[in-house]
């Protein structure tokens, strides 16, 4: 097989992953003992006053609320959103309870529960009403605007949301309550734009499906990140979700006159697994193929020798600078079954932003805890920190570049770009 192009300079570290989690949605906790005491430097809710005052805010022994903290996590756990929600909604009760043996939010423990919305929007709106029925005061949200748009017009300010993995920025609106707990899709494409100019590459194409702005936007974002930094873009080519075979786009881009050096697509698996397989029968494997969070949300190192050299963004990755891996590690203790880093930790950061809010503010008003996470600065979570203020509902945060490397994921950088689109 052909080689892909792989960084000269890499960092190697281990992902801890589990095997897929089961589609219950029951929210009987597993034991966390063990988390508790792994994660204790990721669960502090104590957060600094940033405005000068000292009115606005409350250590954990200083609040003393009267209603609990309940967070409801409208989960996609069968349909496409699967790939973030499943670990995500374990990682966000590894979380809960952890915070719990910790004290709770206010003396009170956080009470939690899961809602499958089956990908469905009338089910959604369906799962959105019932919750707000049982009284929680915040909610985690799922991946796609397909689903998160009808979640936020029925819940529309009447309590938070926190988009756990979505990096749709259309979604982000703290007017109306709502907030990613990533960075957005013009962020991570563009990073990876600049990482491909920073590389020497001057020639691309891209793969895009009109099916979710997802699949669309990030080709769109790379393509005028790359042209503004002199490369060219010479092509883009159509797929649908349903697709199975891409012998047409690889055939069509096998006959251009100049080759390309990147491929860049926010395609999952596991079509990607089959385009990288066509590419390389096709005698185009020496394209580097990039893509953004779908790859490693989807695991496409799993796709074996074909996947050697594709680079991606990540939301995150274990390191001395993050709490990763000891939540990863406590997890694992509690017996949760968490597949995927990113959004095993992107839940645990969404449920520890929600903590703060409560403790910040000494309250669950699903208004004052709105206004809250919109002011929030430098916030501890799991992935690092995190802050919202000033930044529309989408946190500041580093795009991780990963690669694949004898098989595995490998750190290359952690970068923020320079030229966003808007």
């Amino acid at each position: 097989m052909s080689k892909r192009f792989i960084p000269a300079a890499l960092v190697s570290l281990s992902l801890v992953l589990a095997a897929c989690g089961d589609d219950d949605t029951s929210t009987e906790a597993p034991d966390t003992t063990a988390a508790a005491e792994t994660t204790a430097a990721a669960v502090d809710t104590t957060v600094a006053d940033t405005s000068g005052g000292s009115d606005t805010t409350a250590a954990p022994s200083d609040c003393a609320l009267d209603t609990p903290l309940k967070i409801g996590f409208a989960a996609d756990l069968g349909e496409l959103g699967a790939f973030s929600d499943q670990p995500g909604s374990e990682a966000a009760e590894v979380m809960v309870n952890t915070i719990n043996d910790a004290g709770g939010v206010g003396g009170l423990p956080i009470e939690y529960q899961v809602k499958d919305i089956q990908g469905d929007p009338a089910a959604t709106q369906r799962a959105a009403q019932e919750l707000l029925d049982d009284g929680v005061n915040a909610i985690i949200g799922p991946p796609f605007a397909s689903t998160g748009a009808p979640l936020l017009d029925t819940v529309d300010g009447k309590a938070p949301i926190i988009f756990m993995a979505s990096t749709d920025p259309a979604l982000a609106d703290p007017s109306r309550g709502a907030f990613l707990a990533s960075f957005s899709d013009p962020v991570q494409a563009s990073a990876m734009a600049e990482y491909a100019l920073a590389q020497g590459f001057t020639t691309a194409v891209t793969l895009s499906s009109t099916d979710d702005v997802y699949f669309s936007g990030n080709p769109e974002y790379f393509t005028t990140v790359f042209s503004d930094g002199g490369g060219s873009v010479i092509g883009d080519y159509a797929y649908s979700l349903a697709d199975s075979d891409f012998s047409t786009q690889v055939n069509e881009i096998a006959g251009l006159a100049d080759k390309p050096e990147v491929l860049f697509t926010a395609m999952v698996m596991s079509q990607i697994q089959t385009l990288l397989e066509q590419l390389d029968a096709a005698g185009l494997g020496d394209i580097v193929v990039m893509g953004v969070d779908g790859f490693d949300a989807t695991v496409v190192w799993s796709a074996g020798e074909v996947s050697e050299g594709v680079v991606f963004a990540a939301h995150t990755f274990p390191t001395d600078d993050n709490d990763v891996q000891s939540f990863l590690d406590g997890a694992a203790a509690a017996g949760a079954k968490i597949e995927t880093v990113s959004f095993g930790a992107l839940a645990a950061d969404a449920v520890q932003v929600l903590a703060a809010a409560a403790t910040q503010a000494c309250s669950v008003d699903p208004a004052t805890l709105i206004s809250t996470i919109d002011s929030l600065e430098n916030v501890k979570v799991t992935t690092g920190e995190v802050s919202y203020k000033g930044t529309g509902g989408v946190p500041a945060k580093d795009v991780v570049i990963l690669t694949v490397k004898d098989g595995a994921p490998t750190f290359v950088e952690a970068m923020r770009p320079a030229n966003i689109p808007s």
